[in-house]
């Protein structure tokens, strides 16, 4: 929920939720301002739908958003980061990120070890069940929760997060972490704790001597061990024990799974030990494919993109520029709206796409009303002679449809039209329209004007979902002005 945050004055930091349709700001106001130069009832923010802006109530001194003053009937569209003055006091318009948990830290210098075990990477040892039938039974549970985890992958960090799940899970760890190789540094990339009772602190050492072997370590019972205990040494106060595991796959370790446990109770055993090593393996396997699968799409992108630039470069009737702009407006609402990452990519590729029909239509022809749609066609019919873009394509022909039933190529209505389709639709007439009223005037204002527009189109034309979509991508400032 959008919030305003006085920045000085004698109420700094004082937080102020948007929740009421309208808000008002002033000395005797819902946000009061403790200003000999604001009035009793000063300026209002008001919201429509998921847009707000900014008005002054004819105050005696006015109201200025980011030092420009308000005009009399001006309604101002408010962004996140906006600078609200009144008098000497400033109040900025934010929406808070959602509480993030803290990465952990690396330890530094060397560490002395307590009770360990490791196991090497051998196939034969892995290989080895434990003692009892519930318990491999669990194992082969969990394995397979981590294989169907790694069948529906789409990217490596949604990948090694169910990754972190599963083995919280199966082990009842108190943090599990993973760190991958980028650019020859660790990096984290996924994590799963219980609770904020332990500090964020990682064992450097222990990381290394896995990595250094190609072994899994167990590190068990270190809050007895005095070595442990000391404050000179790593700081893992309140952890009984440790396993790391190296992602090991081709010969080549692509990072570590480490977890760590707290209480007597959940300390590890080598059964745990077993059951971490194999799940890195899957896990290994899973990331190496899964990269080589996203290099591949970024350069079926590249592709794309220099293709279509091309043309709009080469084109007298194209727009410059205009995919690629339609492109970072879808891109911004799928990341609005939460989308799946394999969704996501094939909004983002119908988004890019969705005039590649035109390079095959003869110059023009687009622009005459009873072929109008054609060129859609013609990029779908284009798309699905390529393996895996059947639901890009459906999404390129169908992006000229609207809600009810007054686009085209089809006619479709309401949900018959797929959702990448909507999303690019509405994308792209939101930076068509801009380009067209981004000509004269203040370009916040151009926004502002577009957006009202759209938004009495919506209920008849455009998906509600995806334009409440593109106002929060706009008011975080996920999608700048285009």
């Amino acid at each position: 929920m959008p919030q305003l945050r006085v920045k000085n004055g004698p109420a700094q930091g004082k937080m102020y939720d948007l929740a009421q349709e309208v808000t008002q700001l002033g000395r005797e106001a819902e946000v009061q301002i403790l200003d000999t130069a604001a009035s009793r009832r000063h300026a209002e923010v008001f919201a429509i739908g998921d847009m707000y802006f900014l008005r002054d109530l004819k105050s005696r001194n006015g109201t200025f958003l980011n030092e420009e003053p308000l005009g009399e009937d001006d309604q101002a569209l408010l962004r996140v980061g906006d600078l609200i003055r009144i008098g000497a006091t400033h109040v900025v318009f934010e929406e808070p990120a959602p509480n993030a948990d803290k990465m952990p830290e690396f330890t530094s210098g060397e560490e002395d070890f307590g009770a360990t075990m490791e196991l090497r990477l051998d196939a034969d040892q892995i290989a080895e069940a434990a003692p009892d039938v519930g318990e491999a039974s669990l194992h082969f549970a969990v394995l397979y929760d981590v294989a169907k985890a790694i069948s529906r992958a789409f990217d490596a960090r949604s990948l090694m997060q169910q990754v972190c799940d599963i083995t919280s899970k199966a082990t009842r760890a108190d943090g599990v972490y993973v760190f991958v190789r980028e650019a020859g540094k660790l990096v984290p990339v996924a994590h799963k704790r219980r609770g904020d009772r332990h500090e964020l602190k990682i064992s450097s050492t222990i990381i290394k001597r896995s990595l250094q072997h190609n072994r899994a370590v167990l590190v068990s019972d270190a809050l007895s061990d005095s070595r442990f205990s000391a404050s000179s040494s790593v700081v893992m106060r309140g952890i009984r024990s440790v396993i790391c595991a190296p992602l090991l796959a081709r010969e080549h370790v692509g990072g570590v799974l480490y977890l760590h446990s707290s209480s007597i109770e959940g300390a590890f055993t080598d059964e745990h030990l077993r059951l971490v090593t194999a799940i890195a393996l899957e896990a290994a396997v899973a990331l190496d494919a899964t990269r080589a699968h996203e290099q591949s799409r970024k350069q079926l992108t590249s592709v794309f993109r220099t293709l279509i630039t091309a043309h709009e470069q080469g084109s007298p009737t194209a727009v410059e520029g205009h995919s690629d702009r339609v492109n970072a407006c879808a891109s911004a609402i799928c990341q609005a709206l939460e989308l799946p990452a394999a969704e996501a990519h094939t909004v983002e590729l119908a988004a890019l796409l969705h005039e590649i029909g035109k390079i095959g239509a003869p110059e023009g022809s687009h622009g005459r009303s009873e072929s109008r749609h054609a060129y859609a066609i013609l990029g779908a019919e284009m798309l699905r002679k390529i393996d895996g873009m059947e639901a890009v394509a459906a999404g390129v022909e169908a992006h000229l449809e609207r809600l009810d039933g007054t686009g085209g190529p089809r006619g479709l209505v309401g949900h018959q039209i797929p959702r990448a389709a909507r999303v690019v639709g509405l994308a792209d007439e939101f930076v068509r329209r801009l380009a067209e009223a981004g000509a004269t005037g203040k370009r916040s204002e151009a926004v502002k004007q577009v957006l009202m527009t759209l938004n009495t189109s919506v209920p008849g034309q455009y998906d509600a979902e995806a334009f409440n979509g593109l106002v929060v991508a706009l008011r975080t400032g996920t999608l700048q002005p285009l």
